[in-house]
């Protein structure tokens, strides 16, 4: 059941369904309630109508790891940094970096004996 919270901006939405900022407080508010495919779709229209709207890259990517969507995570950290050194938002530019550094390292091995 979705909250009141998910419940007040999806009727928000409804009177602006262009809302780029509407899409990513939805996609927060999905997340935060543990449902992160709907976050994911959230913040994927917060991009399409928004596409250099950068922190909604990293909590999109943060979603797609999430659901085990890994190179998918990964490509929207690139896509995100990207935007980041255009638009100038380095704070999630580097929390991008650092993301799609640990996943591009892989997991971590433990040591055998």
């Amino acid at each position: 059941m979705a909250s009141e919270k998910i419940e007040r901006i999806k009727k928000i939405l409804a009177l602006e369904p262009e809302s780029e900022m509407l899409w990513f407080s939805l996609g927060q508010a999905y997340l935060a309630e543990e449902s992160p495919v709907l976050a994911v779709e959230a913040f994927q229209k917060a991009i399409s109508f928004k596409p250099d709207y950068t922190v909604v890259y990293e909590h999109l990517g943060g979603g797609l790891e999430k659901i085990g969507k890994m190179d998918e995570a990964m490509a929207t950290y690139r896509k995100g940094i990207e935007v980041g050194r255009k638009t100038g938002d380095m704070v999630p530019l580097e929390r991008m970096t650092a993301r799609l550094h640990r996943l591009e390292k892989g997991p971590r091995q433990t040591p055998t004996a």
